[in-house]
Order: structure tokens, then C-alpha cells, then sequence
């Protein structure tokens, strides 16, 4: 699996102009996760539960969930986001497919996929 990163908008959906950073494209993560101080204090999302999370390591860790707006190559919608630590920067799976977008690792970059099923 290639590793590749992307720029990546966060905002709360209430208007104003997204907060841009650079993220790990991650297929194998579920979610996308981006620190806590980013969301919270940024850009003013708030978590709205909590959910245990298995780790690459094997070890579980619950940690506060909430919604954003994200956009990536001119598109955007709501997707659930992961309170990280400083300095994790994770675009993940169910992000992708809300947007619409297939990691092409062999080239480095997102792109529309070919088609979407229900």
C-alpha cells in the first residue's frame, strides 16, 4: 500500500473558511483523525460521544468523536472526526467515501471513484 499525503479543509459547517492542513491518506484507518486542539479550538467542533477504538498496536483506547465539514479537491461534506493527539493528521476511509474519493497509490493523489454503490 502506498503512503501519500493530501490537503485537507476542516470547518464546523457553520460558515467561515476552512482551516487547511496536511493529512496521511489512510485507507486502513476507519476515521479520520486530526488533533484535539485543531477541532476544538480552531476550527470549534465539539465531540458529541465517545467510542473505543483499536489501535495498530493491538491496544483499545476511547476517545471523543465529533462532526466537520471536510473538503478535498473542490469537494466537501460532513464526515465524523476522531479528537487526536497533536500532530495526527489521518484522512480515513469512511471520510473517502463521503467525499466520493479512491486513494490511487500508485500515483499519490485522490481521484473520484469510478462508481459508487448502495
Amino acid at each position: 500500500m502506498g503512503v501519500f499525503k493530501a490537503q485537507v479543509g476542516v470547518s464546523n459547517g457553520n460558515g467561515g473558511e476552512p482551516e487547511w492542513v496536511e493529512a496521511l491518506v489512510d485507507t486502513g484507518a476507519t476515521f479520520t483523525v486530526l488533533p484535539d486542539s485543531l477541532l476544538r479550538e480552531r476550527v470549534g467542533v465539539t465531540p458529541t460521544r465517545v467510542l473505543t477504538f483499536t489501535l495498530a498496536d493491538g491496544r483499545e483506547r476511547a476517545m471523543p468523536v465529533g462532526s466537520a465539514l471536510i473538503r478535498v479537491n473542490g469537494v466537501e461534506a460532513p464526515s465524523p472526526v476522531v479528537f487526536g493527539e497533536e500532530g495526527q493528521f489521518l484522512l480515513g476511509a469512511t471520510t473517502l467515501q463521503s467525499l466520493g474519493l479512491i486513494a490511487d497509490t500508485t500515483n499519490h493523489e485522490l481521484m473520484p471513484a469510478p462508481r459508487l454503490y448502495m
